[in-house]
């Protein structure tokens, strides 16, 4: 079966919310529960990197930062909680800038998700379930849900060092095909990996536990 990719206008919606994410990382406006499991070391190279490193970062092909996509028993909470939720009772701080981005992001995916589900399964890394979930909602209501969170956005995969270390490094560089070929591999990491949802994870590790074998008995 044939998917239809992200467009160049995805793509380049991607790069200005990293680009966002970044400015904010480096002006020191994320909270230290935006970049979660990150390394203190690689944590400290985040922050600090050049405007003109951050603007090569932004380029990678998805986005680097995440609204918990993969995270179904918060979101199966939110969902279920949508009735209690208006957003015009909703007062967030003024000038609040990390919720800007979020509503920002929630805004390209959702519109994603209701155009090309797979394109948003690549750039977010979030699960088809997810898609449809949001998808079933008006804009305005997916902004209600998530008023009450304000720990929605974080770091993509903020807890794999060795991704975030490829993408500090080379992922920085000024030489065009290394740059490239770490997004990319950065990207398959990202679509490889911890494809499990928070909820689902009890039930696989159950899964896991070794039973004794059937024997065949001997003639």
């Amino acid at each position: 079966m044939d998917f239809a990719g992200p467009d160049p206008a995805d793509y380049a919606n991607v790069r200005a919310l990293n680009g966002a994410f970044l400015e904010l990382a480096r002006r020191r406006r994320l909270s230290r529960t935006c970049l979660s499991g990150l390394e203190e070391r690689l944590a400290g190279r985040l922050i600090s990197l050049t405007e003109t490193e951050a603007n090569r970062l932004a380029t990678a092909p998805f986005l680097l930062f995440s609204l918990r996509e993969r995270d179904g028993r918060l979101w199966d909470g939110l969902f279920n909680a949508a009735g209690k939720q208006d957003l015009f009772a909703f007062e967030p701080a003024a000038g609040d800038e990390l919720a800007r981005l979020t509503a920002a992001g929630l805004g390209f995916v959702w519109q994603l998700a209701q155009r090309n589900p797979y394109a948003a399964r690549v750039l977010a890394g979030a699960s088809l379930h997810w898609c449809e979930q949001i998808a079933e909602r008006t804009f305005l209501q997916l902004l209600a849900i998530t008023s009450v969170r304000s720990d929605l956005l974080q770091l993509r995969s903020g807890n794999d060092g060795d991704l975030w270390s490829k993408l500090l490094d080379a992922g920085v560089m000024r030489n065009d095909r290394m740059r490239h070929s770490a997004h990319i591999s950065a990207l398959q990491s990202v679509l490889t990996h911890d494809r499990v949802d928070v909820r689902q994870a009890w039930p696989a590790a159950a899964r896991k536990i070794h039973r004794p074998g059937l024997r065949v008995a001997e003639e």
